[in-house]
């Protein structure tokens, strides 16, 4: 079954009942892609799911957040399930967090299961084009401003009366969850329980052979599908591989991830993924961080010049073509490098 079947089996369950699992933080990962501006109070104070969903569905019609995208789409979905479910319905929401600029994009809240349990969830890359400028950023820079804001919502928002605490989300979000564990205050560390990261990217080389990564492994999960993309990205050193519906990019939709009973269905790399992984990550490392700066940089102002800043305005024909063509004018160096690199993953799909 999929995330949504698994909502409708399990919603009648209380926590009380069947314990939070590994299925229990995709679905509130998915649930922080939704934008909840004025409706989830920035601060301690809350609303449950069921009243945030009210409000929501009187503000959001499905239409317009359905073009945003595909984890926009499902995340809908599952706020209409998660509401009307005993397991679900009245967990708790607070200190929603939406930060947005040219250059990055962050959004967090945090879920009280129960008296106990907190899941602080932060949100994967959204439509905004600054949010993707961002993802590409983490392979030559840290901390990003979102790996920053992902530090300091945690050391703000645990206080001294929490007790265990769970860190997760969805691709960029999976990174954020990791990122703020390994960089969480002394006072926080020993109240983190779990650390899960949604087909997420990796680290880069130095934060990956820290002592403050060695230091979360113990606790900390990487899922990805068995077609990822997204989540082998960079340094990774285990995997919790889990089946999908999908032979391709559409396996990091966390609503193609196979569930049976109340955990995800496991199963092997694919063969593609593994060869991109390896002969992506290896071809990245002989570039150095300020090559590929300057193939992030020229590509983005490419697509800034012609006005486009959300995914969406990039999937438009007449759009593809400006950009290709403008493409062609950039400097020749960064031309070859950004070439080199969409031959990896499409050969290898091929």
């Amino acid at each position: 079954m999929d995330i949504f079947n698994y909502v409708k089996t399990f919603g009648h369950h209380p926590f009380s009942e069947q314990e939070f699992n590994e299925v229990d933080n995709l679905v509130l990962a998915c649930l922080s892609y939704l934008d909840f501006t004025r409706i989830v109070p920035s601060n301690k104070n809350s609303i449950t799911i069921k009243q945030a969903a009210k409000e929501y569905f009187s503000t959001h019609d499905k239409k317009s957040v359905y073009r945003i995208g595909f984890a926009q789409k499902d995340a809908y979905k599952l706020l209409k399930l998660a509401s009307t479910s005993i397991r679900y319905q009245d967990i708790l929401i607070s200190h929603y967090r939406y930060i947005s600029s040219l250059d990055s994009q962050f959004s967090a809240m945090t879920f009280k299961i129960t008296k106990k349990l907190k899941y602080i969830a932060f949100e994967g890359t959204d439509e905004l084009l600054s949010g993707w400028k961002e993802d590409a950023y983490m392979a030559f820079k840290f901390p990003v401003d979102a790996q920053k804001y992902a530090i300091d919502y945690l050391n703000e928002v645990v206080s001294l009366l929490d007790s265990n605490i769970i860190l997760g989300g969805h691709s960029k979000g999976g990174n954020l969850a990791l990122v703020a564990g390994m960089y969480a205050n002394i006072f926080i560390r020993p109240k983190i329980k779990a650390i899960y990261s949604n087909d997420g990217p990796g680290l880069r080389k130095e934060e990956f052979y820290s002592p403050k990564y060695e230091r979360i492994k113990k606790y900390y999960t990487h899922i990805i599908p068995s077609y990822s993309l997204i989540g082998t990205l960079l340094y990774n050193d285990h995997y919790h591989i889990v089946a999908s519906i999908h032979k391709n990019i559409l396996a990091h939709a966390a609503s193609s991830w196979v569930i049976e009973d109340n955990h995800f269905k496991t199963s092997k790399q694919h063969y593609k993924s593994a060869a991109i992984e390896e002969k992506l990550n290896n071809y990245i490392d002989t570039i150095s961080y300020e090559d590929q700066e300057q193939v992030v940089k020229e590509l983005f102002s490419e697509l800034e010049h012609e006005g486009i800043n959300t995914i969406p305005d990039l999937f438009k024909l007449k759009t593809i073509l400006k950009v290709i063509k403008r493409i062609n004018n950039i400097n020749p160096k960064t031309k070859k490098m950004l070439i080199e690199i969409l031959e990896i993953i499409i050969s290898s799909y091929i």
